[in-house]
């Protein structure tokens, strides 16, 4: 096998988030030098963590975002209603939803931001994991 298809293949693992060292191995086993492969496995995470961060970077935006026009709504919505009560419920409802949903996102992103290597999902699925997208 070919040295750069090799490097392509362990890529190609570390992104679906098999650990490090099965790639390590897979890479020293098919007669790639142990620094070199220690090396690529390592620029590889590198590579992966970064685009975990930028995910994290998006979820936090995202949720932020939903956290604050949810209680921008709530406010005004409270405010305006003091003397009246017609759908104010629904608004208040459809307000606690969007907060929450952007709640989880936030704490969502912390996470990839603080602790990208956590997450042994493969990028694909992770970016697509989020089931109101």
């Amino acid at each position: 096998m070919d040295v750069n298809q090799l490097f392509t293949e362990a890529r190609a693992k570390i992104i679906w988030g098999e650990p490090p060292l099965a790639v390590r191995v897979f890479l020293t086993s098919n007669g790639v030098p142990r620094t070199v492969a220690e090396a690529k496995v390592k620029e590889f995470v590198g590579e992966r963590n970064m685009e975990l961060r930028s995910i994290g970077m998006r979820d936090v935006f995202i949720g932020a975002v939903l956290l604050g026009v949810a209680g921008f709504i709530a406010f005004i919505v409270f405010r305006a209603s003091l003397g009246s009560s017609s759908g104010i419920a629904k608004v208040l409802v459809l307000a606690a939803l969007a907060a929450l949903y952007g709640l989880w996102k936030l704490v969502n992103g912390i996470i990839y931001l603080v602790r990208p290597q956590s997450k042994n999902q493969s990028l694909p699925d992770m970016d697509d994991s989020d089931p109101l997208d």
